[in-house]
């Protein structure tokens, strides 16, 4: 079908597809959401066994978090988010068509050869590991040698999960351009459940000491990929899904497919780039400089995860038929509303973060070998990774809006760009700024990487909005005003406890100071007459209300 034939077809925009297509998105969003909170909850719960066990100076936790830092990466670069951005507006398209047998072998395909692909990358990884891993860390190497060993062997261990999520990646992707959501949803969380469980094993079998536990969670996180393909099968047999062991770069489909993947693996592969940067970074800094930024992003994710993932993840099969049939009024309505719901939660989330980042941290994880000067390293890192936030969160949205409209070629450039930048600035503010200051190094890091992000989305926003013919921009920038008012209020509110509380009230400057903040910013944002507070309020009312079956 030509581009004027699919203009032919569209429906003239109206106020009842629009408020449909928004219903969809955001019911789609609210399911995904509360079960992105349960994953990052697990997460989180993951990452406090883990900090309890390894804490963030032991060699064992440096050499973990070294590990893990591959096979995750072969996964979102290969499988991850790359396959989702090309294979979902493909195999939408069958179905428009109502070609069915035509979608399931386009499925086979792409699935079979997904499978060797990243089966081929985590063998080469496995028996390049050495020279990796002393590239990235030779300074901390050359101080612990046994640093070297434990990292290659564990890291060998954990590369069999990248070929066990390239197959479940490719389950989830085919749900999601079904519109089933609650399973590939859940599956993250029984994969942090198989790390948990790992990590407490090892623990248990070796009385708690650091190395036992580091092998225990490798063996669990294995076992956690296997769980995350396992959780997916029973919805894809209620697909009717019909596999092929076909094996084909020729079909028109599968090449499409290659060719909307081929910049967004370069896009993530940019992503990639910046955690390897960190960890380059890291490698002159102390040996814990590493797990701490890693427990500080993970603190930061959940936020991030829980409203950024969710609503792109939702928004996108909704954008990607939208832009099929050119209907961008409807998109920018979309992406616009999107945006105001990520800075109605994000701002509060940030200033929450970025002024209670240690009695939070204290809380989380100041147990086991986890002490108060691995709690001064982690808070330092997630007060200045809050400051980028709402920008991570907002790149969920914005980047799927350009993904919908078969481009994945702009966010890789912007991608490129925050590399750059972060770099850039992360050095500067490592070896030069932060030293002048009296501040610890690894702010810095985080820093550079919250600055660049900011930068990026900012490009992206500018970009889409010529894209589509505007964002709605007044509404947008309405709205951002009165919500930073109220974010201010929470700020000032925050403060005020804190200068009342002591030091060492830790659990009361937390509840207290999360507790006076959001009053204030819900107040302010209601007195403000803030847009999203009435959409908020309605969807849960009408929740409330609804009657059971």
């Amino acid at each position: 079908m030509t581009d004027h034939e699919s203009e032919s077809f569209s429906p003239p925009p109206d106020g009842r597809s629009l408020d449909s297509g928004r219903r969809l998105v955001f019911r789609a969003a609210g399911l995904v959401a509360a079960l992105a909170l349960l994953s990052r909850g697990l997460g989180l719960g993951r990452e406090i066994v883990v900090r309890q066990f390894l804490g963030v100076t032991t060699l064992e936790a440096t050499a973990f978090d070294i590990a893990s830092r591959f096979p995750e990466a072969i996964f979102l670069i290969v499988a991850g988010g790359a396959i989702g951005s090309a294979f979902i507006p493909t195999f939408a398209a069958y179905l428009s068509r109502e070609d069915e047998d035509g979608s399931w072998r386009l499925f086979s395909a792409v699935l079979n050869l997904l499978t060797l692909t990243t089966t081929a990358i985590s063998v080469l990884v496995m028996l390049l590991a050495a020279p990796f891993v002393t590239f990235f860390y030779a300074d901390n190497i050359a101080q612990q040698p046994a640093l070297l060993p434990l990292t290659v062997a564990l890291m060998r261990v954990m590369l069999l999960s990248p070929i066990i999520f390239g197959i479940s990646g490719m389950l989830m992707a085919t749900l999601n351009a079904r519109q089933h959501f609650l399973l590939p949803a859940l599956a993250p969380s029984v994969y942090n459940v198989g790390i948990i469980a790992g990590g407490l094993i090892g623990a248990a079998l070796g009385g708690g000491a650091p190395l036992a536990t580091a092998w225990g969670l490798a063996w669990g996180t294995v076992a956690g990929a296997l769980g995350h393909l396992l959780v997916q099968l029973p919805g894809l047999r209620g697909l009717g899904a019909r596999y092929r062991p076909l094996l084909t770069v020729r079909d028109p489909g599968v090449r499409q497919v290659l060719r909307l993947m081929a910049p967004r693996v370069l896009g993530l592969s940019f992503s990639e780039v910046n955690k390897f940067v960190i960890l380059f970074l890291t490698g002159t800094m102390t040996l814990g400089a590493l797990p701490a930024l890693n427990a500080a992003f993970r603190i930061l994710i959940l936020p991030q995860g829980i409203l950024g993932q969710a609503l792109g993840i939702a928004a996108f099969p909704t954008l990607a038929a939208l832009a099929a049939r050119a209907a961008h009024r409807e998109m920018r309505a979309i992406v616009a509303d999107s945006l105001r719901l990520v800075l109605f939660l994000g701002l509060p989330a940030t200033v929450l973060l970025a002024l209670l980042a240690e009695p939070y941290v204290t809380i989380l994880f100041e147990r086991g070998l986890f002490d108060a000067e691995a709690t001064a390293l982690v808070a330092a890192a997630l007060g200045f990774y809050a400051i980028g936030l709402i920008a991570l969160t907002a790149l969920e949205v914005v980047a799927r809006g350009f993904y919908a409209l078969s481009d994945t070629l702009t966010p890789v450039l912007a991608g490129g760009l925050q590399i750059a930048v972060m770099w850039l600035l992360s050095l500067w503010f490592r070896d030069t700024l932060f030293p002048a200051l009296g501040w610890r190094p690894l702010g810095g890091l985080a820093l550079g990487f919250s600055l660049s992000n900011v930068l990026e989305v900012t490009v992206l926003l500018w970009l889409l909005r010529r894209r589509l013919g505007g964002l709605d921009g007044r509404a947008l920038l309405d709205g951002a005003a009165r919500m930073s008012v109220a974010a201010l209020a929470m700020g000032a509110a925050i403060a005020a406890v804190l200068a009342v509380l002591p030091v060492g009230a830790v659990w009361a400057r937390a509840l207290v100071g999360t507790a006076a903040g959001g009053l204030a910013y819900l107040l302010v944002c209601w007195l403000l007459r803030v847009e999203e507070w009435r959409r908020v309020v309605g969807m849960v009312q009408r929740r409330v209300k609804r009657p059971s079956p």
